[in-house]
């Protein structure tokens, strides 16, 4: 009997260390892509942001002024 007790304390030790590396997992993943789709505001201005695309032959500046 003894080691049947032994046997399920380790089972549930390690099903609740699997549920925990499982929800660490998921916020790191969470912070991850919350760190993304900030990025991702800035990176959306394109660098000829103020200009005529080059498709159009011709090229514009905007003065700040």
């Amino acid at each position: 009997m003894f080691e049947h007790r032994t046997e399920a304390e380790m089972r549930l030790y390690s099903e609740r260390m699997a549920r925990e590396l499982a929800l660490k997992r998921r916020q790191k993943e969470s912070d991850v892509e919350k760190d993304t789709t900030e990025d991702d505001d800035v990176v959306d201005t394109p660098s000829w942001a103020g200009e005529t695309p080059e498709t159009t032959g011709t090229t514009v500046t905007t003065d700040p002024e």
